[in-house]
C-alpha cells in the first residue's frame, strides 16, 4: 500500500484550490448554520414579503453568500443576466455608460432582477460603493424552485413587480425634475 502523507502546506493548498461550485456549496452551508436567525432577517426583505417559513427555507437553500470589495465591478452593461443579488450589507451604485450615477442600493435592495426574468443582457453598470455582502440567486435554480412551488413563484414575482414599480416611480420623478429644469432654461 502506497500512502502519501501531505504536509500542512500541501493540505492548505488543496483546500484553497476549490472550484466555484465547491465554494458556493461552502457558502450555502455557512448560510444553513443558523437558519432561524437568517430566516428572521429574510422576513424583513421586501422581495420575501408574504412567504411562509417553509418557502423562506427553500429560498435560503438555493442561494449563496458573495462578498464584494469596495469599488469592485459587480455587473457591466451587456453581460449575460444569469443571476440576481439581494444586498445584505453595504451600498451598491448603479450607473449607465455616461458614468452618471443613477441610484444607490441600500441593504435589502435587489439588483439583476430584470435580466433574470426577461433574459435580456445587463442594462446598467453596478459597482460596490462600500464592502458588500449579497445573497446570490442563479436563474437556473430560481426557475427550478419556481416550477416546484407555484405559490412561491407568484409571491416572489409580485414582490419584484412592487420593487420595480417603486424604482420606476423614482426614475419618473427624476425625469420630471429634469424636464422642468430644461423648460425653465428655455424660458430664460
Amino acid at each position: 500500500m502506497n500512502t502519501i502523507r501531505r504536509t500542512g502546506i500541501a493540505r492548505r493548498r488543496k483546500q484553497t484550490s476549490l472550484s466555484e461550485k465547491q465554494r458556493r456549496g461552502n457558502e450555502r452551508r455557512s448560510l444553513e448554520k443558523n437558519p432561524d436567525k437568517i430566516i428572521e432577517r429574510l422576513r424583513k426583505i421586501p422581495i420575501f414579503e408574504g412567504l411562509t417559513t417553509e418557502q423562506l427555507k427553500k429560498m435560503l437553500s438555493i442561494c449563496s453568500k458573495k462578498k464584494f470589495e469596495i469599488s469592485k465591478n459587480i455587473y457591466t452593461i451587456g453581460e449575460e443576466s444569469d443571476n440576481m443579488f439581494i444586498l445584505i450589507k453595504g451600498k451598491i451604485g448603479i450607473t449607465f455608460n455616461t458614468g452618471v450615477d443613477l441610484q444607490s442600493i441600500a441593504p435589502a435592495g435587489i439588483v439583476g432582477e430584470m435580466g433574470i426574468f426577461t433574459g435580456e443582457k445587463r442594462s446598467a453598470n453596478v459597482v460596490a460603493e462600500t464592502e458588500c455582502m449579497v445573497l446570490n440567486f442563479s436563474r437556473t435554480e430560481l426557475y427550478r424552485l419556481f416550477s416546484s412551488d407555484a405559490n412561491l413563484h407568484i409571491k416572489i414575482l409580485m414582490n419584484i413587480i412592487k420593487d420595480l414599480s417603486k424604482k420606476m416611480r423614482g426614475s419618473n420623478e427624476q425625469i420630471d425634475q429634469l424636464l422642468y429644469r430644461i423648460r425653465v432654461l428655455d424660458i430664460m
